[in-house]
């Protein structure tokens, strides 16, 4: 099979969703099928990872922040047309909104000229996330929402979201929640909807000994007594970091946090205020933006992971760190399963996040490492998504 997958975010840099498509990718070459991409592309940004089997289309990225609607992805559909005019595909599949006028084109098409030859491809799209769900949740908590996004980014990519359930085959989503949503607020047909959970590479996620834990350690300026608390991921508002920063207060002098990740300049200016404020210079170890190959060391030195999150999807980051053997304590979704090692935040408050991390330390809970490897690995991931493919190919609306 031939799949045409559109993705922004693709390596390097590893930031964002970079990793999640491109782990795809690697399972489904393994599965036998051939793979071209589109994807966004930042300048001097380093050599394009591009797999055995793929056929990259790089397109330089928006030249600043909500630019993308009437820059990259306008250039996408063009580069889109093209390359549909000169060759064919056995289905597409579509992350996010990168593909917006890719979306509003088959959409016309499905309105005015249902024969059309381009509807005759399925077309799968992927939610990461539900833009108007975010954005409600946004509001209700009195979060900052800044004039462009207000009123050109946000309501472009909720315009994406809308039409991209009206022209998709299939729908996939990270997790049943956001399924939920999209049914309630997009009015997604039900029948055409499925939940496939982020995955994990075990392989790279795995545990080490003692001996390079302690090594690693010491590269950090720590030691085998020091407790430390992991936060890997996107250092925005809504993953509450300063919330974790109030909690480390609370907590013994042994206690110290990685955080590791970039983010929003703002947002990351208030943090080290608050812990120049808090005085937890000495506590507080801030590694920034680590490319995906080297971000197993993190978990593998850290004995918790902690995501304090208002909202999430399924986070990739929770699952690496299952992975890697180490405990996870998280809160703004539920996986479809109990796994043990994972554990839920009833609420956000800082005394109560110190107090389950300190409860967790005392227990020292094991986790199934082989039911994360089993269950959520990319080509477990891959082969539920053939289903997802079969079912679009046998149902494509013309």
């Amino acid at each position: 099979m031939r799949i045409l997958r559109i993705i922004y975010d693709w390596p390097p840099p590893w930031q964002g969703l970079g990793p999640h498509p491109y782990e795809l990718t690697k399972a489904q070459l393994r599965l036998g099928h051939d793979i071209d991409i589109f994807c966004g592309r930042w300048p001097k940004a380093g050599s394009i990872e591009k797999p055995e089997g793929v056929n990259i289309h790089p397109i330089l990225r928006e030249p600043f922040n909500g630019a993308i609607f009437f820059t990259s992805s306008l250039i996408l559909f063009f580069k889109y047309l093209s390359f549909r005019r000169k060759n064919k595909v056995d289905i597409i599949h579509s992350h996010g909104h990168f593909g917006i006028w890719v979306y509003f084109y088959r959409f016309i098409l499905q309105k005015f000229i249902p024969w059309a030859k381009e509807l005759k491809t399925p077309f799968v799209v992927h939610f990461h996330n539900i833009a108007q769900d975010r954005w409600e949740k946004m509001e209700k908590q009195g979060q900052e929402i800044k004039a462009v996004s207000r009123n050109f980014s946000w309501p472009l990519t909720v315009f994406s979201d809308k039409k991209s359930v009206k022209v998709a085959s299939a729908c996939i989503f990270v997790s049943e929640e956001n399924k939920k949503k999209a049914i309630e607020l997009y009015g997604a047909d039900e029948r055409r909807c499925f939940v496939v959970e982020s995955g994990v590479n075990p392989v790279l996620f795995k545990g080490v000994s003692d001996i390079e834990k302690e090594k690693s350690r010491n590269d950090l300026g720590l030691d085998r007594y020091d407790k430390i608390i992991l936060n890997h991921g996107a250092m925005v508002k809504r993953k509450n970091v300063h919330l974790l920063i109030d909690a480390l207060v609370l907590l013994p002098e042994d206690f110290k946090l990685l955080l590791v990740g970039s983010g929003d300049a703002d947002y990351i200016s208030k943090i080290n205020e608050s812990i120049k404020e808090k005085n937890l210079m000495n506590r507080v170890i801030q590694v920034g933006y680590t490319p995906y190959p080297q971000t197993p060391i993190s978990y593998q030195i850290s004995d918790i992971f902690v995501l304090p999150s208002s909202w999430e999807g399924t986070p990739k980051v929770v699952m690496q760190g299952l992975s890697c053997g180490v405990p996870c304590l998280v809160s703004g979704f539920k996986l479809s399963e109990d796994i043990r090692g994972l554990f839920y935040l009833e609420n956000l408050e800082p005394k109560y996040i110190a107090q389950e991390i300190m409860r967790l330390f005392k227990e020292k809970p094991s986790v199934d490492i082989d039911r994360v490897t089993i269950n959520y690995s990319w080509l477990k991931r891959a082969k539920e998504i053939e289903k997802v493919y079969d079912f679009a190919i046998k149902n494509y609306l013309v």
